[in-house]
C-alpha cells in the first residue's frame, strides 16, 4: 500500500509542476491589470489564480462589452483582439487590453457588428409585420439567415449603434404593445438626433488629416527602442549633427535645454524654442524645442522625437502624433521604450512611412537589491523616489537631519531649478536626490541606486499601485555607464522591495492608442458654444475606421473647464481660432483664476496683469509654495506673450522673464538651506503628515463637518 501511495505521489508532483509551468506561460500573456471587481491576488498565489485575476473568459468579456459570448469569440478572430487559450483550452482576454476596449464606444461598436440578429426582434423594434420586413431585406440585398448587426446598422429606422438598438429592444420586451405609438414619436426625435450626429461625424472624418503624402517614399523613419540608459538619444543626436538641419523635440523644457547646451557645447549651432521663450543662435539650422512648438512645414533634414511613450498621454499625446505623422523631414528618429514599439510601427504603416527598427541594449547592467535600505543606510549616488511634492520635501528634511546632502526634483519645480539640483547631484556635490517620477522622463541624472520610498501613487483620481512600466522607466535610471558596474533598484522596506521585484519582473503592457486634438476648422463644423464644441468633438470620436484601433481623442477636460469661463460673446469677439489658442494655455486648477484675469484683459484690449509677487526671501514651506505659484502664473504670461494673437497684450514680458528668473534662483537658494518645509493646518496650525492630501487636519475637518 505504501509503495502504491509513493508511486502516485511521484506521478502527481511532475503533473502539478507542468500545470504551474503552463499557467505561468499564460500569465505572461495577461499583463498587470486586475479585473474590475476582482480582489487583487497575493504575490504567493498560484499562477492559475493570478491568470484568473488578470483575464476574462469569453462569457465575462461579452458581458463587459455588451454582446453575446459567441459574438465575442467571432469578433476576436475577425478583429485580431488580444486573447489566448489557457491550459484548460478556455479562451481568455487579458484585462489590460479588454478593459480599455470595452470603455471605448467605437471599439465596442466594432465588436457588436458581429452580433447575430433575429427577425422577430427586428419586427418588434421596427414595429412592422413579417411581409414588410422581408420586402426590406430584398430591397437592401440582405440574406436574413445569418444576418449580423454590421449589415443593418442605420438601415430603415434602425439606430447607428448596437447599444441604442439593444435599448430599443429591451424597451419593447418590457413594455410590450403599450404606448408603442408614443415611443415611436420619441424614437423619431432620437433618430433625427442620431442622424444629425452621424452627418456631423462623417464631416469631421472627411476633415481628418490625410497623412499618406507624396513625399513618403523619400522619407526614412528610424525607430530607436530600448531601456533607459541605452544610448538611444545619443545615437539620434549624432544623426542630427550629420544632417545639419532639423529639430530635436522633447516633452520638457528641461530636456530641450539640455540638448540646446549639448549641441552648442559640441560646436553645433542650435536655437532653443519652448512655449515660454526663444533663444536664437547665429547661423543655427537646428532647433531644440518642446514638441508643441514644432513647425512641420519647416521640418529641415532630420527630426528627432524623444520619449515616444508620450504618444499615449491623454493630455499632450496629440503633439507626438502630429510630429510623427506630419513631419516632412527626409530622416526621422523616434525614441521610446519597448512598450511603444508596436504603436509606432502601426502609425508609421498607416502613413506609409518606411521604417527601420534600431534596438538598443543597456550600457550598464541592472539588478534588484537583495535587501531593503533604511534612510540611514542609503548609499551615496542614490535617487530616492516619492510621488508627491510634499513627500519629497519632507524626505529632504529628514535626510538633512541625518547629516546627508540632498538635491530635490519634482514636477512643479521650475526647470532651471530642477537642472541646478540635478547638476549638483550628478557632480557628486550632493549624496542623495529625492525625486518624484519626473526623473523617469529622460532627465540626465546618473545614479548607482534608484530606491523606491513608496510603491503607490495618486494618479489624479485614485491611489493605486505602480504599473510595471513605471517601475521599469524610473528604476532604469540606475547605473552610471563607465562609473558603476551595476545599477541597483531597491526600496525602503522589505514588503515594498517584494512588490518592486514582482512589478519589475513583469513585462509592461504595450501602449494601445495615440492621441489627436481638434483644430479650429474641426470645431467650426460643430454648433454651440466653445465648451459644447469641445465636448461634442471628444464624444463623437470622429476617427477614420481604419485608425480607430490605434488612435483616440485627447483629454479635453482642462480646455473645457477654461472654455466654460468664457461667454459666447467673448468667443465671438476673440474669434474661434484665438479662443482655442487661449484655452490651450498651460494652466492647472490653482492658476485658472489668474488665466481668467488675463482673458478679460485681452478681451478689453488691455495689458494682461502681471503675475502675483513672490515672497522674498523664502522662509518656510508656505513661502516656497507661494513662489512656485507665482512662477506658474509667470509661465502663463510668457506663454501668452509668445502667441502672435496676444503678444500686444504682454508688453512687460521682459520684466516678467527677469522676475521669474529671480524667483527660480530664490527657490534654488532656499533648497540649499535646511529649509523647514513642514506643512501646518491652515485652521489650527498643527503639523500635517507628509502624505496628507488636504490643507487642514482631520480634526479640523471633522469639527467643520459636524
Amino acid at each position: 500500500m505504501e509503495k502504491t501511495i509513493d508511486h502516485i505521489a511521484e506521478t502527481v508532483a511532475p503533473e502539478t509542476e507542468r500545470d504551474d509551468e503552463a499557467w505561468l506561460s499564460a500569465l505572461a500573456r495577461c499583463g498587470d491589470r486586475i479585473r474590475d471587481g476582482f480582489p487583487p491576488p497575493k504575490t504567493d498565489d498560484p499562477p492559475e489564480k493570478q491568470v484568473l485575476a488578470r483575464s476574462y473568459t469569453a462569457k465575462q468579456a461579452a458581458k463587459l462589452v455588451g454582446v453575446n459570448a459567441e459574438t465575442m469569440r467571432r469578433a476576436a478572430g475577425e478583429l485580431a483582439l488580444d486573447r489566448f487559450l489557457d491550459p484548460r483550452g478556455k479562451l481568455r482576454f487579458p484585462a489590460h487590453t479588454l478593459i480599455p476596449t470595452a470603455a471605448d464606444p467605437d471599439l465596442r461598436e466594432m465588436i457588436a457588428g458581429y452580433e447575430r440578429l433575429h427577425s422577430s426582434e427586428l419586427r418588434a423594434v421596427l414595429d412592422i409585420d413579417q411581409r414588410s420586413l422581408e420586402r426590406g431585406f430584398r430591397e437592401a440585398g440582405i440574406r436574413p439567415k445569418g444576418m449580423i448587426w454590421r449589415d443593418l446598422r442605420g438601415l430603415w429606422d434602425l439606430p447607428e449603434t448596437y447599444e441604442e438598438y439593444n435599448q430599443l429592444r429591451s424597451e419593447n420586451e418590457r413594455d410590450g404593445d403599450r404606448g408603442r405609438r408614443k415611443r415611436r414619436g420619441g424614437r423619431s426625435r432620437a433618430r433625427r438626433k442620431r442622424q444629425a450626429e452621424t452627418r456631423l461625424r462623417n464631416r469631421l472624418i472627411d476633415a481628418f488629416p490625410k497623412w499618406r503624402n507624396d513625399y513618403r517614399d523619400q522619407q526614412k523613419l528610424f525607430i530607436h527602442i530600448g531601456a533607459p540608459n541605452s544610448g538611444k538619444t545619443h545615437d539620434a543626436l549624432e544623426a542630427l549633427k550629420v544632417a545639419g538641419s532639423g529639430w530635436y523635440l522633447a516633452p520638457l523644457r528641461l530636456l530641450a535645454y539640455e540638448v540646446f547646451d549639448r549641441l552648442n557645447g559640441d560646436g553645433v549651432a542650435c536655437h532653443l524654442l519652448t512655449g515660454e521663450e526663444y533663444i536664437p543662435v547665429e547661423g543655427a539650422r537646428i532647433t531644440a524645442a518642446t514638441i508643441e512648438m514644432f513647425n512641420a512645414q519647416n521640418s529641415g533634414a532630420c527630426v528627432i522625437i524623444d520619449e515616444a511613450q508620450m504618444l499615449a498621454d491623454a493630455d499632450r499625446g496629440w503633439a507626438w502624433t502630429r510630429a510623427l505623422m506630419e513631419s516632412a523631414a527626409p530622416e526621422m528618429h523616434i525614441i521610446g521604450p519597448p512598450t511603444a514599439r508596436n504603436l509606432i510601427e502601426v502609425l508609421a504603416s498607416a502613413a506609409e512611412i518606411p521604417g527601420q527598427l534600431v534596438e538598443h541594449q543597456r550600457l550598464a547592467p541592472i539588478a534588484l537589491a537583495e535587501r531593503h535600505f533604511t534612510l540611514e543606510s542609503l548609499p551615496p549616488a542614490t535617487i530616492l523616489v516619492a510621488f508627491t511634492r510634499q513627500g519629497v520635501l519632507d524626505l529632504k528634511m529628514k535626510l538633512e537631519r541625518l547629516g546627508r546632502t540632498v538635491s530635490v526634483v519634482y514636477g512643479s519645480l521650475p526647470p532651471e531649478v530642477r537642472r541646478r539640483q540635478a547638476d549638483r547631484f550628478a557632480a557628486g556635490e550632493t549624496e542623495i536626490c529625492v525625486a518624484t517620477d519626473a526623473v523617469g522622463m529622460g532627465l540626465n541624472l546618473p545614479a548607482d541606486v534608484v530606491c523606491f520610498y513608496e510603491v503607490e501613487k495618486y494618479d489624479g483620481k485614485n491611489d493605486r499601485r505602480l504599473y510595471p512600466s513605471e517601475v521599469h522607466q524610473i528604476g532604469g535610471r540606475a547605473g552610471r555607464y563607465g562609473m558603476s558596474k551595476t545599477g541597483l533598484i531597491a526600496a525602503t522596506s522589505k514588503q515594498d522591495l517584494g512588490i518592486i521585484r514582482e512589478l519589475y519582473e513583469q513585462t509592461p503592457s504595450e501602449l494601445n492608442f495615440a492621441r489627436v486634438a481638434p483644430t479650429a476648422d474641426d470645431l467650426s463644423l460643430i454648433p454651440g458654444s466653445l465648451d459644447q464644441q469641445l465636448t461634442q468633438w471628444a464624444e463623437l470620436k470622429s476617427i477614420p475606421e481604419e485608425l480607430r484601433a490605434v488612435i483616440t481623442t485627447a483629454d479635453m477636460d482642462e480646455r473645457i473647464a477654461l472654455a466654460k469661463m468664457l461667454s459666447d460673446d467673448d468667443i465671438q469677439k476673440l474669434g474661434l481660432a484665438s479662443a482655442l489658442q487661449l484655452v490651450n494655455a498651460p494652466t492647472r486648477k490653482t492658476t485658472r483664476s489668474y488665466w481668467l484675469d488675463c482673458a478679460y484683459m485681452i478681451l478689453e484690449s488691455y495689458q494682461i496683469p502681471l503675475p502675483p509677487d513672490a515672497p522674498a526671501p523664502i522662509h518656510d514651506g508656505g513661502d516656497l509654495e507661494a513662489t512656485e505659484f507665482s512662477i506658474a502664473c509667470a509661465d502663463i504670461y510668457l506663454w501668452l506673450s509668445r502667441r502672435k494673437e496676444f503678444a500686444a497684450n504682454c508688453e512687460a514680458h521682459g520684466q516678467v522673464r527677469e522676475e521669474r528668473r529671480e524667483w527660480s534662483l530664490s527657490i534654488d537658494e532656499a533648497l540649499l538651506r535646511n529649509l523647514n518645509v513642514a506643512r501646518r493646518c491652515r485652521t489650527c496650525g498643527a503639523l500635517l503628515p507628509s502624505r496628507h492630501r488636504f490643507r487642514i487636519c482631520d480634526k479640523c475637518f471633522k469639527s467643520r463637518r459636524f
